[in-house]
């Protein structure tokens, strides 16, 4: 975002547009930039910037236990409230208070899936704690049920969000995650080692998305042919994706450069389809390998402090989970691009980062010297 705002140092790495602006205006010494919007590029890098210290913050806080099952209640708060709010958005007194549900850019599909994965590790931290009390006649204690019912209600109040949303191909993306979780745990339990497990659940998805792939692209081609709209709603999007620079438009600037490709009086303005285009467009195709690989450095560090730690696992594969479907459903639409979507995501991993090492992930094993 940084080198999008700065005058380009070559001119062929400049945006055409300026090229054209400069003979318009006959101003040969206009610099050409990247971003046709250096303003909007720079405030997102602004924003960008406070994610990245919101997720540094939560990795300072929640190094805690207390502090990080409260962090993670919240977050279980939240999601599932937004959830509620989606089916409160298809009752007739509502309707007209809560914002379209169904839009491209609505965060609700994504804060369902984080709901259930929130209220799914809150269920695994229920049965971690009942299974490491020392008194096993309090089993069947009130608090317990209370509290995995409650998350269980949670999860399927996800559910049925994204039941009425009608998004099959969310609800595939959501048990990747949900599979994610209980995967470390059984590999937890079985006793496997950090990288074993990492390896064989790579090649477990590998296998799954050699099926699922051909499937979704059956209704188009590139990154467009994982959405889930319309054609005539994807028109755009596609135009815009064949013509946009290797580098981008610049980040933030897809509502004015898709101005220049609507038809003259259109009052609506265009909504990208998936995060994944947005990105394509904004910063080029070429930061969709970057941003994927950031993903995976963070799923399997978080995936290995999940199975490397004890019973605090529950907060990693939280984590974990998280980033493969946030990063799938970015294929899907673009919720991610929602500011509140993009918050909890931070807070999300950086909880996962706070809990990935901890007291029981470096245990002794037979064998080992003493510490002097």
């Amino acid at each position: 975002m940084a080198l999008q705002t700065f005058p380009a140092p070559f001119s062929s790495l400049a945006n055409p547009i300026w090229s054209a602006t400069s003979t318009a205006l006959n101003e040969p010494s206009l610099p050409g930039r990247i971003s046709i919007d250096p303003g909007a590029t720079l405030r997102s890098l602004f924003f960008y910037l406070t994610s990245v210290s919101l997720v540094v913050s939560t990795v300072i806080v929640a190094k805690d236990r207390h502090r990080a099952e409260t962090i993670l209640f919240v977050l279980s708060a939240v999601t599932t409230f937004m959830s509620v709010e989606v089916l409160l958005g298809r009752l007739g007194w509502f309707a007209s208070l809560i914002p379209d549900i169904g839009a491209p850019t609505s965060p609700f599909p994504a804060a369902a899936t984080l709901a259930i994965l929130a209220n799914g590790a809150l269920v695994a931290r229920a049965l971690e704690r009942h299974q490491h009390q020392q008194d096993m006649y309090n089993s069947a204690s009130l608090p317990f049920w209370l509290g995995v019912l409650s998350c269980l209600s949670g999860i399927a109040v996800a559910f049925a969000a994204i039941a009425t949303l009608a998004r099959g191909t969310l609800l595939a993306v959501t048990g990747l995650g949900l599979t994610v979780m209980v995967f470390i745990a059984a590999v937890r339990r079985l006793g496997f080692r950090s990288w074993p497990s990492a390896i064989l659940f790579v090649v477990l998805a590998a296998m799954a998305a050699s099926m699922a792939v051909p499937h979704f692209q059956s209704g188009g081609s590139g990154l467009l042919g994982f959405v889930g709209f319309v054609p005539e709603e994807v028109a755009l999007a596609e135009r815009l994706l064949a013509d946009a620079p290797w580098l981008g438009n610049g980040v933030g600037t897809f509502g004015l450069i898709s101005r220049a490709y609507q038809d003259f009086g259109t009052g609506a303005l265009a909504a990208p389809p998936s995060t994944a285009v947005l990105i394509a467009i904004e910063s080029g195709r070429w930061a969709l390998v970057v941003l994927a690989g950031i993903a995976a450095q963070l799923f399997f560090v978080t995936f290995r402090g999940a199975i490397r730690r004890g019973r605090d696992s529950f907060f990693s594969a939280a984590a974990a989970a998280g980033v493969l479907a946030v990063l799938c459903e970015s294929f899907l639409d673009s919720s991610l691009s929602s500011s509140s979507i993009q918050i909890i995501v931070a807070v999300m991993v950086g909880l996962g980062l706070a809990q990935a090492a901890g007291r029981t992930s470096n245990v002794k094993r037979p064998g080992d010297m003493p510490a002097p």
